[in-house]
C-alpha cells in the first residue's frame, strides 16, 4: 500500500479529532520473551494503520493539523546486532509525512506541547498495549495528567472498520495467496500422515509468497475439529475421518480468515456429507443476508435459526437451547488489519466498505465430526461481495479438487 493511501487514511482521521488537541499515537516495543530473546516486533495496528511503518520505539503526531513523526535514534552499533534502523528519508517515503525527526528531540517537543495547556489525545485501548511499550499511551496519561486527555481509539476503531479500496485489494490479494497455499497443502492431506505436514506446507507457501501466518494455523482432525481453537496441529491424519482448517496467509499487514472442512481420504461419507451441507446451508443464506443495516448480532441470530433446523435434521437436538452443544461461537467478525479486526459493538449496522466473516460451524463431539465453512465478505452498497469465490467449498467441488 503506498505512501498516498496513507495520507487518505489519516485525512479521514483528522476529520473527527477534536480541534486543539495533539493527539500522540505509539508503535510500541517488542515485549521480552525470555531472558535473551524477544518475541518478534509488530507495530501496534492504528499506528501502522496511520504510517504503514513497522518500526519499535516511535510516535506519530497529529499537532492539530500538523503531522510528526518520530523515529528512534540511529544506533550503527546496535544495527550490528538487530539490524537496520529506519531513516528519515525511508519513512517519508513509506507514510507521506513530510516532518520526520528523531527521538532525541521528542522530550523538547513534548515540553512545548504542554506548556500550551493543550488537550492531548491518546489511543487508550487497553487491549492493545503492552505494558512493556516505550512511551505507552497509559504512562503519557499519567505523566500529563488524566484531565488533560481525550481518548480517540473510538475515532481509530470507526475510521479502520470502513475500509478504502486500497485496503480491500490487499486483502483479496491474501486470499489469492491463502487459496494457492491451501491447494498445496492439501497435497499432504493424507491417511498416515500429520496434521503437522499440512500445517507446514501451508506456512511454506505464505512465507514463498512473502507473507507469514495472519493468525496460528488450525489443522483439526477428527475430534480436535470440536475445539475451537486447537493449534497443536501435532497428531495423525486417520483414514474417514475430515479435518477442518481455519487459517490466513498475511501480506503487508492485511489477511485473510478462511476455513474449510475436508475428507481426509478425498470422499465425503454420507454422514459427513449430511453435517457439512447443512453448515454450506446457513453459510450461504448468511452470504445473502449480509447488507448494510443489519448487525453482526442480528445475522448470528438469522444463523442460529438457520443451523437450529439443521440440527434437528441431524438428529442432535430436540429442544432449542440445546443447539449450543453444538454451535457456540458467533457466525462472524471484522477482518483487517487483526483478525477479530476492530469494532464498536455486535448491534452496530453494517455499511458499505465493511470487511466481516462468515462462519457457521457445527461440532459432534460424540461422533468426532467438527464443520466449519468461512469466507470474507465486503459490504457494499446493496448487499455484498464474497471476496473469496475461488476456494472450493461444494461438496462435489472439493471431492473433485481431492481427486485432482
Amino acid at each position: 500500500m503506498n505512501s498516498k493511501t496513507r495520507i487518505k487514511i489519516r485525512n479521514r482521521i483528522k476529520e473527527h479529532l477534536p480541534p486543539h488537541t495533539v493527539t500522540f499515537i505509539f508503535s510500541g516495543l517488542p515485549i521480552r520473551k525470555s531472558a535473551d530473546a524477544e518475541y518478534p516486533f509488530e507495530s501496534n495496528r492504528n499506528f501502522f494503520y496511520l504510517t504503514g511503518i513497522e518500526e519499535p520505539g516511535a510516535v506519530f503526531v497529529f499537532d492539530n493539523q500538523n503531522e510528526i513523526l518520530f523515529l528512534r535514534d540511529v544506533d550503527p552499533s546496535m544495527e550490528k546486532w538487530v539490524g537496520h534502523f529506519m531513516r528519515k528519508e525511508e519513512a517519508q517515503a513509506v507514510s507521506g509525512i513530510k516532518d520526520v525527526r528523531y527521538f532525541s528531540d521528542f522530550d523538547a517537543y513534548l515540553n512545548k506541547v504542554l506548556s500550551r495547556k493543550t488537550r492531548i489525545g491518546l489511543d487508550l485501548d487497553h487491549n492493545t498495549f503492552s505494558e512493556e511499550a516505550y512511551g505507552s499511551a497509559v504512562s503519557m496519561a499519567d505523566y500529563v495528567g488524566i484531565e488533560r486527555v481525550i481518548d480517540v481509539t473510538e475515532i481509530l476503531v470507526r475510521g479502520r472498520m470502513v475500509k478504502f479500496d486500497e485496503e480491500v485489494e490487499a486483502i483479496k490479494h491474501a486470499i489469492e495467496v491463502t487459496n494457492t497455499a491451501i491447494e498445496s497443502m492439501l497435497k499432504e492431506m493424507k491417511p498416515g500422515n500429520n496434521e503437522s505436514d499440512m500445517s507446514a506446507k501451508f506456512l511454506y507457501k505464505a512465507y514463498k509468497h512473502q507473507g507469514d501466518l495472519m493468525f496460528d494455523t488450525i489443522i483439526a482432525s477428527g475430534k480436535n475439529a470440536t475445539v475451537l481453537h486447537y493449534v497443536k496441529n501435532d497428531q495423525p491424519l486417520k483414514d474417514g475421518e475430515m479435518v477442518l482448517c481455519d487459517l490466513g496467509v498475511r501480506v503487508n499487514g492485511y489477511g485473510a480468515d478462511i476455513s474449510r472442512t475436508y475428507p481426509i481420504n478425498g470422499t465425503f461419507t454420507d454422514r459427513q456429507k449430511e453435517v457439512y451441507q447443512t453448515v454450506l446451508n446457513t453459510f450461504h443464506h448468511i452470504n445473502e443476508a449480509a447488507k448494510p443495516g443489519v448487525s453482526l448480532k442480528e445475522l448470528n441470530e438469522m444463523a442460529k435459526i438457520s443451523l437450529l433446523e439443521g440440527c434437528r435434521s441431524l438428529g442432535l437436538i430436540e429442544k432449542d437451547e440445546d443447539l449450543d452443544k453444538y454451535y457456540y461461537h458467533s457466525i462472524g467478525h471484522s477482518l483487517g488489519l487483526d483478525t477479530h479486526d476492530v469494532w464498536t459493538n455486535r448491534d452496530f449496522p453494517l455499511e458499505p466498505g465493511n470487511v466481516i466473516t462468515n462462519e457457521p460451524g457445527i461440532y459432534i463431539e460424540e461422533e468426532g465430526i467438527g464443520v466449519r465453512i468461512e469466507t470474507d465478505l465486503l459490504i457494499t452498497e446493496d448487499g455484498n461481495i464474497d471476496l473469496a469465490p475461488q476456494i472450493k467449498r461444494e461438496v462435489e467441488e472439493i471431492e473433485a479438487l481431492l481427486k485432482a
